[in-house]
């Protein structure tokens, strides 16, 4: 019974991630001569932004941006049905602005090279952002070094996606919400997120989190996962507890880590470190590798 519940857990991870990406479709798309364009989004008197980046296919860069104000993007494609469509609402103190692509059904259901709708995203330094992310296939790199993240929200399909935070995030950032389905999912830095919890709900892919970085205080990191592959690297200085929960995995690589009891794994640090980093792991089929260095 409980290893069927958790593949019903896993089945659920997949669900979850399935209603929030647009399922691909084989209706005709319009190929049009490569446009390339330039928008720019300024503050518009607030003082915080919410950012919503919708892109269903290719590729999506998002970085810090010299100069800008609030947000700068470089779109190019060649599909009509894919222009990007750029919407902002001002409501007293915070500005909202969702990117969006074009038509949502209009994906093709496999890769072509024929095909072009590559982003560019540049977002300015000392704007708390509330940031979300969606992307269905295709890459993303997302280097938010710096930034002033408050609140961070990535959805992905089977992209393959790279998060970011080579310095440190100046602005609290309460929760950071991963949701990844059959890519593969890169996250490094995370020490330098400034968060107080992470919630990760993987699908059958790969998941790879590195707390490296300046944690600031302790926190939460909660990994529900289906029968994907998740690596966890932590720094020797922080004190970990892991607890894993559900059906156990097909194999634990832990280096750094003892078993403290039945499925409960700590570091050197725990116990003595100033700070602690609590991690929960409810996973079904799959392999975890735990470094702790």
């Amino acid at each position: 019974m409980r290893r069927k519940h958790w593949w019903i857990v896993g089945a659920l991870c997949l669900l979850t991630i399935a209603c929030a990406i647009p399922i691909p479709t084989t209706a005709p798309l319009t190929v049009i001569d490569t446009v390339d364009e330039v928008k720019s989004v300024d503050l518009d008197g607030a003082q915080r932004a919410v950012v919503r980046l919708r892109l269903l296919s290719e590729r999506l860069t998002v970085r810090p941006g010299d100069g800008v104000a609030l947000l700068q993007g470089r779109f190019r494609y060649n599909v009509e049905e894919w222009a990007p469509s750029v919407k902002q609402n001002t409501d007293e103190e915070t500005t909202s602005v969702t990117i969006g692509q074009g038509i949502g059904s209009q994906i093709p259901l496999g890769k072509s090279d024929d095909h072009i709708n590559e982003w560019e995203i540049d977002l300015g330094y000392g704007v708390p952002i509330d940031l979300g992310v969606d992307i269905g296939a295709g890459e993303a790199d997302l280097d938010l070094s710096g930034l002033s993240i408050s609140d961070l929200s990535i959805t992905t399909g089977s992209a393959s996606v790279s998060l970011v935070f080579n310095s440190p995030n100046p602005e609290p950032l309460g929760v950071l919400r991963l949701t990844s389905g059959t890519g593969k999912f890169v996250a490094s830095g995370l020490g330098n997120a400034n968060f107080d919890r992470i919630s990760v709900l993987g699908g059958t892919g790969t998941v790879n989190l590195d707390f490296n970085g300046a944690l600031q205080r302790s926190a939460v990191v909660d990994i529900k996962a289906g029968a994907g592959k998740i690596d966890i690297r932590v720094p020797a200085a922080v004190g970990v507890r892991l607890t894993f929960a559900g059906t156990p995995v097909s194999s634990v690589d832990a280096i750094g880590f003892t078993e403290q009891s039945d499925n409960v794994y700590v570091n050197e640090a725990y116990g003595v470190a100033t700070l602690t980093l609590t991690i929960n792991v409810t996973a079904g089929v799959g392999a975890i590798t735990l470094i702790s260095q």
